[in-house]
């Protein structure tokens, strides 16, 4: 009885010490997330999903080209 308290004392400690030390700018991480979806919507160029590169085998002209960043006439 006593070690299962103890335990149930022991979670709820740690689980408070986890919010206390949290980051404090992640209550608006969820708020920050939606403002970078709505500004890539806005400015489709921007968005880093809309990155184009090219695969192993590629001929390429720079290696900003390449996902690999290495270009030595095809991309590595």
């Amino acid at each position: 009885m006593k070690l299962t308290c103890l335990m149930i004392v022991a979670v709820l400690f740690l689980t408070a010490w986890t919010f206390v030390t949290a980051v404090p700018d992640s209550s608006n991480a969820l708020e920050n997330l939606y403002l970078k979806a709505h500004h890539e919507m806005n400015n489709p160029e921007d968005s880093e999903l809309n990155k184009r590169c090219y695969d192993g085998g590629t001929s390429c002209n720079t290696g900003n080209q390449c996902c690999s960043g290495w270009c030595i006439f095809l991309c590595l």
